[in-house]
């Protein structure tokens, strides 16, 4: 079983591929790095809004993004005709090299690229100095703005209270004289409870905690629910 500690592990260095693939790659080892990013700030967010304390300042988590990528490749480059293509008719073969240089032209072709490395110089004794340029930019292109700013919620404090209480989350609640569920006021042991209800118009959540703020020992319960769907997550629940 491969180490996840160790991504290159049971890896084969490839020589050449094609142009098409090798770029690809590339594209998408930058995306993957990128999503390590956004998920790593997705879970700082999640954090300062589930924190009794960091929730009260507001607080949002960094985002990080590479503005442009820039990659400067040395590569052998070489051309070489796609055997899945058509083939030479006999008649055209014996017809002579006029009739078949239409059909030659006509056979698809794929660019074959080998990156320049130490390996592939003394394994072909290759002179890097014949090596082939390859700049490449990758530039994020921002996603299409819809008409729902991102900061306007769909749920009032009440419906989302409502939704946090009624989920399989140990709130403390209590019945109002209407009779109706609120949250408790105070525990068991007389520690007085804090209620709060944060939204973050990034993510489209909503996140509704009770803790003790005199007693660091009693433990928060928290929830997330879905703007949009108003649909309840457990985040922190004794």
């Amino acid at each position: 079983m491969a180490d996840p500690l160790t991504p290159l592990q049971g890896t084969i260095e490839v020589f050449s591929t094609s142009i098409e693939q090798f770029i690809s790659a590339l594209g998408k080892g930058i995306s993957d790095a990128q999503r390590a990013l956004d998920a790593n700030s997705i879970q700082t967010q999640e954090t300062l809004a589930s924190d009794p304390v960091a929730s009260r300042y507001g607080l949002q988590a960094t985002w990080y993004q590479f503005p442009r990528a820039e990659l400067n490749l040395k590569l052998a480059v070489s051309v070489a005709r796609d055997a899945s293509g058509p083939s030479a008719a006999p008649s055209a073969v014996a017809a002579g090299p006029r009739a078949l240089l239409p059909l030659m032209i006509a056979q698809p072709v794929r660019i074959v690229a080998q990156p320049v490395s130490a390996s592939y110089q003394t394994h072909f004794n290759y002179d890097a100095q014949a090596a082939s340029s390859l700049t490449i930019s990758i530039v994020p292109v921002p996603p299409e703005r819809t008409g729902i700013s991102s900061q306007q919620a769909r749920l009032t404090p009440d419906a989302v209270q409502a939704a946090a209480l009624s989920s399989a989350a140990k709130f403390l609640t209590v019945k109002d004289v209407r009779n109706r569920i609120v949250p408790a006021a105070t525990d068991a042991k007389g520690n007085v409870l804090r209620f709060d209800i944060n939204f973050n118009g990034t993510a489209g959540l909503w996140y509704v905690l009770q803790y003790a703020p005199s007693d660091p020992t009693v433990s928060a319960i928290v929830v997330a629910v879905d703007d949009q769907t108003g649909s309840v997550r457990i985040v922190s629940s004794p």
